[in-house]
């Protein structure tokens, strides 16, 4: 039996326990009920009739929920029910967009999208975190509007971080759109907008002082750190995957990255010089797979650049330049050597778009080695 009573905290608080359920309606706000367990729950709910169907929300335990918070809730219920919806699912609704978080959603987008496709996934995940999160992680997927990308990526401009406004909204675009793509929105947010700061193609190739200052702060870091940028100036290759560099894809004096390894998804395989073999050799000596690791973290390979960049700069005393000038510096020298610049191509592993490209299935590697070797005698000039 429901007794009927006129709420109040007062009443509320002395209610009396009874070792039997008991159910109170409030006589204040129609269909608004309190029901009291023998343990001494006190919990609101809304019941109501619609149709030949009756049924019961629960609205939340007291003094969690407060009356005033509850007769509210109940007079928006009891609304909904006037124009014929069932409240129950309105709740469902609500606790569905609450599951659907940006920060859950981007947890999803991480492990099923960018792991298994992205070798930089993590640049995703620690822009996603740094720069998305703080300010619409909480909400809904489908409550984010193209105004809240707009304010995140003005806060990051105000902030002198113009470059950093630009990644953030690239990986902003890919993770609404992977949500779009997967059903769980209709449009992205992030759509039509457009790069808040044109950016200026780098074309910073190192000097010959310079590389020497970088290759002697490399020789005051950690052995992988040291290996890592020398290996970057042997061979000219990418500054991640030089960092993943792993015993299975060194053979006798090649090093072979396969096509879930590279960048553009192209086999590449890099003829080792000498002074490069002598690095490799060091640091098969390791235990593990991967040769180029902090230690830290076990088996795995270094994957902080901007820590080791921020050292590089204080010890050698060069600014105003990044790792991947190191590629361009490598590109730019072995032209200066006289190396066709096809083959330089060839060992910087930059996709051929030529329609002869795809019947082409030399390696030149000769050619490569010769290019290589010829670079690395030059560099040992420049840092002796």
């Amino acid at each position: 039996m429901t007794n009927s009573v006129s709420f109040t905290d007062a009443w509320l608080r002395k209610l009396i326990i009874s070792d039997t359920r008991k159910d109170y309606r409030d006589i204040a706000t129609r269909g608004l009920q309190l029901r009291v367990s023998p343990s001494g729950v006190k919990t609101f709910s809304f019941v109501f009739r619609l149709g030949s169907k009756s049924g019961r929300v629960t609205i939340g335990k007291y003094p969690d929920v407060e009356l005033k918070a509850a007769r509210e809730k109940a007079d928006g219920y009891r609304k909904l029910v006037a124009q014929g919806i069932d409240p129950r699912l309105e709740k469902k609704q609500i606790i569905s967009k609450q599951d659907m978080s940006v920060e859950k959603m981007s947890n999803m987008f991480i492990e099923k999208y960018a792991k298994p496709k992205n070798k930089s996934w993590d640049q995703a995940e620690t822009n996603l975190r740094l720069y998305i999160l703080p300010h619409i992680g909480k909400m809904s997927i489908a409550d984010v509007k193209r105004m809240h990308i707009h304010e995140i990526l003005d806060g990051l401009m105000l902030s002198g971080k113009s470059a950093t406004a630009n990644r953030s909204l690239a990986h902003a675009k890919k993770f609404f759109g992977w949500l779009t793509e997967r059903g769980y929105l209709e449009h992205s947010p992030a759509d039509h907008i457009k790069r808040p700061y044109d950016e200026l193609k780098r074309d910073r190739v190192l000097t010959d002082h310079e590389i020497k200052l970088i290759w002697d702060a490399s020789n005051l870091m950690t052995d992988a750190y040291s290996s890592w940028i020398k290996l970057m100036f042997f061979c000219g290759q990418r500054r991640r995957e030089t960092a993943t560099m792993h015993r299975s894809q060194i053979s006798e004096n090649y090093w072979t990255l396969s096509n879930t390894d590279t960048k553009n998804k192209l086999l590449h395989v890099i003829p080792l010089p000498l002074q490069a073999q002598q690095v490799v050799d060091q640091l098969l000596t390791n235990e593990g797979e991967y040769l180029i690791k902090s230690g830290r973290s076990g088996d795995s390979p270094i994957n902080g650049f901007s820590k080791p960049k921020i050292k590089v700069d204080e010890l050698s005393g060069v600014s105003d330049w990044t790792f991947h000038d190191i590629r361009r510096t490598v590109s730019t020298n072995l032209s200066k050597l006289g190396i066709d610049r096809f083959i330089i191509r060839k060992l910087i592993n930059h996709s051929d778009n030529e329609v002869t490209a795809i019947y082409d299935r030399y390696s030149y590697l000769d050619e490569k080695r010769e290019a290589l070797q010829k670079w690395a005698d030059r560099l040992d000039d420049i840092v002796r």
